[in-house]
Formats: structure tokens, sequence, C-alpha cells
């Protein structure tokens, strides 16, 4: 009987260790197929969207394999080290690993849903700032401000900025006068929730409230949700009266 639990334990063992592998491949399996999304040849703002949009979720995919592995790999050796020899000892050293895979996953949570979203926000600042060259003769080219770039917007996309719904980047080549203008989508971005300060607060639904006219803008009404402390908040914005179209 005891030769065959012995046997049983080894098994368990090797069982755990081979388990926890595949865990971790599937976790660095996952973390590669992001960044190979974000090598994939796209222009800034397709590369603003992918990270905004993919980035957080593919971190906590990759931590919760891990936290698996871990748990797994250190089952195995506390089997190995203290020579299991009843199922006492088996549910204890289980259970003892299972807690500290859960705790890792907990705290690496926290630092990716609450913490993160500081450096993504910078991330996302490089990609979507960094400096432009004219396609056409190479030239740097220019980041008009808020006030400069209204003139070369239409007033669908004036409306679009006033509602939160996209934004927009002017660059002008000062030689030619040639602009380019870029289109982000901020859905996906967080923003700093007013009770618990944490930029947490996601964009959970919106609603029209009064619809617009030719004549006479309409009323949104957004709402968002704190990851972070549950706090709601809701946001009303105008949306600009309709084009002749």
């Amino acid at each position: 009987m005891k030769n065959k639990y012995s046997e049983f334990i080894i098994q368990w063992q090797e069982g755990a260790e081979v388990w926890a592998l595949l865990f971790l491949f599937i976790s660095f399996s996952i973390f590669l197929f992001y960044v190979i999304g974000l090598l994939i040849g796209r222009n800034r703002t397709k590369v603003y969207e992918y990270v905004s949009t993919h980035e957080i979720p593919a971190f906590l995919n990759v931590m919760i394999f891990a936290s698996i592995s871990l748990a797994l790999y250190l089952n195995s050796i506390l089997i190995g080290q203290y020579k299991t020899v009843n199922n006492f000892e088996l549910v204890v050293q289980s259970a003892g690993s299972l807690i500290v895979g859960v705790m890792f996953w907990y705290i690496t949570r926290v630092i990716i849903r609450i913490y993160y979203p500081y450096i993504l926000a910078k991330h996302l600042a490089k990609i979507r700032f960094k400096k432009m060259y004219a396609p056409w003769n190479g030239n740097k080219m220019k980041l008009l401000n808020e006030d400069e770039e209204d003139l070369h917007l239409t007033e669908e996309q004036i409306a679009h900025e006033e509602i939160f719904a996209y934004d927009y980047d002017v660059w002008i080549d000062e030689e030619t006068g040639k602009k380019k203008i870029e289109k982000y989508d901020i859905h996906h971005t967080s923003l700093m929730c007013d009770e618990c300060r944490f930029r947490t607060l996601h964009e959970i639904k919106e609603e029209v409230i009064k619809k617009p006219t030719r004549t006479n803008t309409g009323q949104l009404l957004k709402h968002y949700r704190c990851d972070n402390c549950g706090n709601k908040e809701s946001i009303e914005k105008q949306i600009a009266p309709l084009s002749e179209e």
C-alpha cells in the first residue's frame, strides 16, 4: 500500500510539473501573440487603438495562467521537499500552493487594473504624439493645438470631440501647407475617478436625452463606472445640430 501511494505521489508531482510548464507556455504565448500584433505594420492610429484595447486584457490573461503555473510548480516543490506520505499532507500542501497562486493573481490584477493605467496613458501619449514626417517630402510636421486645429476640422469632427466620441490631431507641413488629420477612438481610455483619484473610470453606456435638430443642439449623457472603488459618474455633453445632409 505504501509503495502504491509513493507511486501516486510521484505521478502527482510529475503531473504538477508538466501542467505548470503547460500553463507557463500558454501565458508566454498570450504575451507573444500580443507583441506580434503590436509589431505588425500599422499606422499610429491603429497602433494606438490596438494598445488601448488589447494591452491590459492581454496582461490580465498572461497573469491568470502564470498564477496557475506558479501554484502547480510550488505544489510540486512542496511534495518533493517534504516527502508527502499521506492524503492530509497532500491536501495541506495543495491548499497552500493554491492560496499562494490566488494571492499572486490578486496582487497582479490590482496592479494591472488600478496602477498600470497611468503607465498605459504615458505609453499611448508617446504613440500618438511622436514626431511625424510628411510622406510627400520628408519634412517634419507640426502638431496644431486645440484652437488651431478647429480651423481644419469639419463640423462633424468638432462635434465628435465635444462629446468625447473621437479625438482628432491635425499635423501641418509648414512648407507646403498640406495637412494630415488623424482620428482616435478614445472610448477605451480610462479617466480619473473623482472619488479614489485613480485612472480607472471607464465608460459603460451612453444615452441621447435630447435629439439634435438642424437648428438646435442635442444632449448626450455618458455613464462611467470606476473599476477600483465602484463610483459611478455621469457627464452631459452637447450634440451638434444636424447638417443639411
